[in-house]
């Protein structure tokens, strides 16, 4: 699962400089997004958690396999976990859901 962050969600001040994980680190973004997928909240929960980030930072920045985080779960059908995120990071979901 191709995993990436968009620049700025650790601070990085330059828009062309790229962003280098450690193992461990890009074990932790994978896990979160396979937890998006699973539609269990606990588990997102977890993953989120074990991370270290915010919910908010996941839903803003974390990009999976080329989608946001919300996106990502949506396209899943993972309609539990989208909405824990959503809500938590406090986007409105439901308008979310109508751009699409």
């Amino acid at each position: 699962m191709a995993v990436a962050f968009v620049l700025g969600a650790f601070a990085t001040h330059s828009a062309n400089a790229a962003t280098s994980f450690t193992p461990t680190q890009e074990a932790s973004l994978v896990k979160i997004c396979k937890a998006l997928k699973s539609d269990s909240r606990i588990k997102l929960n977890n993953a989120i958690k074990s991370s270290n980030l915010s919910y908010k930072l996941v839903a803003n920045g974390l990009m999976c396999n080329g989608k946001s985080a919300l996106e990502f779960a949506v396209m899943h059908e993972a309609q539990k976990t989208a909405g824990l995120l959503a809500r938590k990071a406090n986007i409105n979901y439901d308008e979310m859901l109508a751009k699409r």
